[in-house]
């Protein structure tokens, strides 16, 4: 005989192993879905003027740039899914490391595509934001 044969507690371990590798590097490379945003009210006036009202429960940033332009972007990166965060210069993902000025735009890598802007309705004084 040439060689020590594998037991199939050894072989079990082992494929076990590899499906929840598997598992894992799938979760890890697959976008996060959008959140649902279609029930989001906000009223413009909690929204500072060059400033930005986050709501990460429902995954929404809404931005109002000097001259009163308003943004609704969404906090999922293009990079790989990961939750946004709001910083002093825009947003930025924790995961990998990309950046984004206050209206969405990549400023550093290694995202490609800007955030994606979400549609929304202006009554008055509400903005209704949908996916």
């Amino acid at each position: 005989m040439a060689g020590n044969p594998r037991s199939r507690r050894a072989f079990l371990r082992t494929l076990s192993l590899s499906l929840l590798g598997m598992v894992a590097a799938w979760r890890f490379l697959t976008p996060a879905r959008v959140p649902d945003t279609q029930r989001v009210s906000v009223r413009l006036a909690d929204v500072p003027e060059g400033g930005a009202l986050v709501l990460p429960e429902e995954g929404v940033a809404v931005t109002r740039l000097r001259g009163g332009t308003v943004e609704v972007l969404s906090l999922t990166c293009t990079h790989l899914g990961c939750r946004l965060v709001a910083t002093e210069d825009g947003f930025a993902c924790p995961c990998h490391g990309s950046a984004f000025d206050p209206r969405g735009r990549v400023v550093k890598g290694p995202a490609r595509r800007s955030m994606l802007r979400l549609p929304y309705a202006r009554e008055r004084d509400v903005l209704r934001i949908r996916a």
